[in-house]
């Protein structure tokens, strides 16, 4: 089995690679920039990993087509931006950039991979990234927040359109709760860089991110492995469970707190 894993550079991405790849799965992975290339690839020989790594921009049409020449029975729709800030105070490209990457970009994927399976007539498996934090909004990170709520959505509606065409592609839903990756902490800095010196909340940026740091400290899992195992025993299966939430505790109190707002 082929499986092919965007945003891999790290964390979650990565980690499920290593798994698989221990198993003896044919493992590709992708990553933004070249630097990042090449620091997973060195990274990969230290550690003895058969695994594949390629730089691709899932931005870009041309980047895209490396899933023919793949052409992975599985593809992980991983790769994902943050952008923190008041909704009111930063550029509206900043917003844009938010939903370009994590939904325009990623379902342009998604439908390469889809299409090339239906040319072929071949089965596949699609597993899509989106977050618990599709279910809670989170003051300044209302950009990441709202692009992971419109890919749960996304998803599945197209779980209930591929079932409706008998399709042979699965398609399914990882909602990762916080984990201690460094994704949290970089979305939760990089407000002040979206924030103009101008806005009423300039100077409280401090103050608000040592408060979102250590929210997180409190309740991110230091270790992924009980979320890589899941997914990786659900690529494994002929027909996988549609939606994949760990830790679930953390499912249940999003949900729980909502119904304060």
């Amino acid at each position: 089995m082929k499986i092919l894993i965007t945003g891999a550079t790290s964390g979650i991405g990565f980690d499920l690679a290593k798994d698989l790849a221990k198993k003896s799965y044919t493992v590709y992975i992708t990553t933004h920039k070249t630097e990042q290339l090449e620091e997973v690839s060195k990274r990969i020989k230290k550690e003895s990993l058969l695994i594949y790594p390629y730089k691709m921009d899932i931005r870009k049409e041309k980047d895209r087509r490396l899933i023919r020449k793949i052409n992975p029975d599985v593809l992980v729709n991983h790769a994902g931006i943050g952008n923190g800030g008041s909704i009111l105070d930063i550029d509206i490209n900043v917003l844009k950039d938010n939903y370009e990457t994590n939904i325009f970009a990623s379902f342009s994927l998604l439908k390469e991979f889809y299409d090339l399976k239906l040319e072929r007539g071949e089965q596949g498996k699609i597993f899509v990234t989106s977050s618990v934090a599709s279910m809670l909004p989170i003051p300044f990170l209302g950009c990441y927040t709202s692009s992971k709520a419109a890919i749960s959505m996304l998803v599945k509606t197209l779980y209930l359109e591929l079932k409706s065409r008998n399709s042979k592609i699965s398609i399914s839903l990882i909602e990762p709760g916080a984990y201690h990756t460094g994704f949290n902490q970089v979305m939760i800095d990089n407000k002040q860089l979206f924030t103009e010196k101008s806005s009423q909340i300039y100077k409280n940026i401090p103050s608000m991110n040592r408060i979102q740091r250590n929210m997180f400290a409190l309740i991110e899992k230091k270790n992924t492995m009980s979320l890589v195992k899941k997914v990786s025993k659900e690529i494994e299966k002929e027909h996988p469970k549609f939606l994949i939430r760990k830790p679930m505790i953390q499912g249940l109190m999003a949900k729980i707190t909502f119904l304060f707002y």
